[in-house]
């Protein structure tokens, strides 16, 4: 009733969904892990960190579903920097995680771990993908940005109208800039997309739902990437 901004509101919604999220909702995929493997050399290593841009990756022997621990970009840099040769004394112990697991049960579990980055297993011990505290930190105050990320504008107005979406936003987001009250198990654009064709989209897929007409623009390794979305008319 106007005691409220529109940033304190979002806050609150926020925080009240924040319950309801599991780790699986806000976790980076599998496909999308850069991580090292335990065989790799000082110079190796210090490439992926120069390359990537990140400040910790996972560690794996072997395979990418047996990550063994964390290793933190600081700490191979001043190894390196002494003279030191061997990465393994460097990889700490990583935190490992349930898809089911509650982020806000997770933010508590990140405090008397100290550490930043959680690795999510299925029920057979495979990889399904990895989650940091900074992920959940922007369930509450929205995506944040350093000086070395590079900015990603999740939706785009075009001139006529339409918006231009990626589809790794997250799904109630959507709804929210179109005034949708949809309902969907789906917590991600990609994942209501995928629903709603009901297989691996392709570009050039066109469906309508939810009062919205959208088209598949853009499809990479079977996976959706972008959407064109208009609003429909009111019938």
């Amino acid at each position: 009733q106007g005691s409220l901004d529109r940033e304190e509101g979002q806050l609150i919604r926020s925080a009240i969904r924040f319950d309801d999220l599991d780790a699986e909702d806000i976790l980076t995929p599998r496909v999308d892990i850069v991580a090292l493997e335990d065989t790799a050399t000082m110079d190796q290593a210090a490439a992926v960190f120069a390359e990537e841009g990140f400040s910790r990756l996972p560690v794996y022997h072997e395979s990418i579903d047996n990550i063994v621990g964390i290793i933190h970009q600081k700490d191979l840099f001043s190894a390196r920097y002494h003279g030191r040769t061997d990465l393994t004394p460097l990889i700490t112990p990583a935190l490992y995680i349930t898809p089911s697991a509650k982020i806000d049960d997770l933010m508590r579990q990140f405090q008397q771990a100290k550490t930043h980055m959680a690795i999510v297993l299925d029920a057979h011990g495979g990889t399904v993908g990895l989650l940091t505290l900074e992920d959940i930190v922007e369930e509450l105050v929205g995506e944040i940005w350093d000086e070395h990320d590079e900015v990603i504008e999740e939706f785009k107005k075009q001139e006529d109208g339409s918006y231009l979406i990626a589809c790794s936003a997250d799904l109630d987001d959507m709804f929210d800039l179109f005034a949708v009250k949809g309902a969907c198990a789906a917590t991600t654009v990609s994942g209501w997309v995928m629903e709603q064709v009901g297989r691996v989209p392709e570009e050039g897929d066109h469906f309508q739902a939810e009062g919205l007409d959208v088209i598949v623009t853009r499809v990479e390794h079977r996976r959706v990437i972008e959407i064109q979305v208009r609003v429909l008319p009111e019938e």
